[in-house]
């Protein structure tokens, strides 16, 4: 039977119910992609508009790069914290706080603040976007559906959120073109998109029920020793390094199709959008239900990182010139088919492993504490690149990484399907 702690050790936060009805469920469902679309559209705006953000905030690729790491710095930190505080308050609490907040931020990013302020900016989202906000979303996910529906919850709930925030998207891309594609029509997009986020929030604090009460602080200290020793957890946390690694490094396909192939800049932002959102719509709730069907996260996991690796090298292998942009187009397409097939089981392979749902939170952070750590060093690393080898090397150095990122991403995907077949059980599983 499916492990749990017993009654007379288990605070009553631990058990939140799954939803009492289909059309509630598909609701809150619906409501968490609505929130998680637009919560992260600050951090990554760089990721569509990149060549205007430089721009508009006087910065260089280093001091691009910088910013996002500390966001990735402050969010790696905060993982395991973050894990504690979804396992310890209610999600209405920390979602909503994290979304009004955040929303609340874009008012000053639209001021475009010296590179100082830049780097207070992605610092405190680092914190309102990531610990807030990361861990009660995945736990909230996880109690909408039992361990058989995980592949397509999760598929779903990244699906869902390349729907919204592809339909905000392409609305902020009209207002961006309409205001000269510069940081004029940037300044529009930051303003439209915060009001929308706080507006997001305020949505989750009237839909969500606040039933969640505290809890002691004994049994948040047993799960995370448990977390610790299960091997599945840093398995898990290695594939999501990987995944991460190469969803965070294929934004710069963006400014590589327009600094080195002679893209126009309206181009490069719609396949930027496309990519962060068009295909994050079909690839995840696409790979959720294959998982489902052929009984395993780990197998698409796998597929997906080999597939990745072709991609990879049909980049290195495609002259960068105008008349391939056709080619590494659609080789983009394919690539971020398979980023988002991983972002759409990363946490189903929670479920997989047989992880309780109790400690689904403290175990979520402390596999997001190695596997975000891309988000720390990946963006300024990059950006030394572009800057010491400008141009086309550059981003052949970047392509070389991405490859490597995604064998090491076929290996752990193999080995977590081993370790979960070989019944391996230890840590959490000895605690329910």
């Amino acid at each position: 039977c499916k492990p749990h702690l017993p009654p007379s050790r288990a605070p009553s936060w631990i058990s939140v119910s799954m939803p009492n009805s289909p059309r509630k469920k598909w609701l809150l469902l619906t409501l968490l992609c609505f929130a998680g679309a637009m919560v992260y559209t600050f951090p990554f705006l760089r990721y569509s508009y990149y060549d205007t953000m430089k721009e508009a905030l006087g910065v260089t690729h280093t001091q691009m790069g910088l910013m996002q790491s500390v966001n990735g710095i402050a969010a790696t930190f905060g993982y395991i914290p973050g894990g504690w505080l979804a396992d310890r308050y209610s999600p209405r609490k920390l979602l909503a706080t994290s979304l009004i907040v955040t929303g609340l931020s874009g008012f000053y990013f639209s001021t475009f603040p010296s590179f100082v302020g830049g780097l207070f900016l992605y610092g405190f989202w680092g914190i309102s976007t990531l610990i807030i906000f990361w861990a009660p979303f995945i736990k909230a996910t996880r109690n909408l559906g039992p361990d058989e529906e995980q592949g397509r919850l999760f598929g779903l709930l990244e699906g869902g959120r390349g729907v919204f925030g592809f339909l905000i998207s392409m609305f902020t891309l009209f207002v961006f073109r309409e205001m000269g594609e510069g940081p004029v029509g940037l300044m529009w997009v930051i303003n439209i998109t915060a009001v929308v986020t706080i507006a997001a929030g305020i949505t989750v604090w009237m839909m969500f029920d606040d039933t969640v009460q505290d809890g002691g602080s004994e049994p948040i200290l047993r799960n995370f020793k448990a977390a610790l020793k299960t091997p599945q957890v840093w398995i898990i946390g290695l594939i999501i390094f990987c995944g991460y690694g190469l969803f965070a490094s294929q934004s710069y396909i963006t400014p590589y199709m327009t600094g080195v192939m002679g893209a126009v800049v309206s181009y490069g932002v719609l396949m930027g959008i496309l990519r962060t959102y068009g295909i994050q719509a079909i690839g995840a709730p696409v790979s959720g239900f294959i998982a489902d069907k052929i009984g395993g996260a780990t197998i698409v996991i796998g597929s997906a990182f080999v597939i990745a690796a072709l991609c990879v090298v049909l980049l290195l292998a495609v002259p960068a010139e105008a008349k391939y942009l056709t080619t590494v187009s659609n080789v983009m397409v394919v690539l971020a088919f398979c980023v988002f097939a991983l972002r759409g089981n990363f946490y189903a392979t929670f479920a997989e492993s047989k992880i309780p749902v109790h400690t689904m939170g403290t175990a979520v952070g402390v596999a997001c504490f190695l596997g975000y750590l891309p988000e720390g060093f990946t963006y300024p690393m990059i950006g030394y690149w572009l800057d010491k080898y400008p141009g086309l090397p550059g981003y052949q150095i970047t392509f070389v990484y991405m490859l490597g990122l995604s064998v090491v991403g076929i290996v752990a995907a193999g080995l977590l399907r081993r370790v979960n077949r070989s019944g391996i059980r230890k840590g959490l599983l000895k605690h329910g």
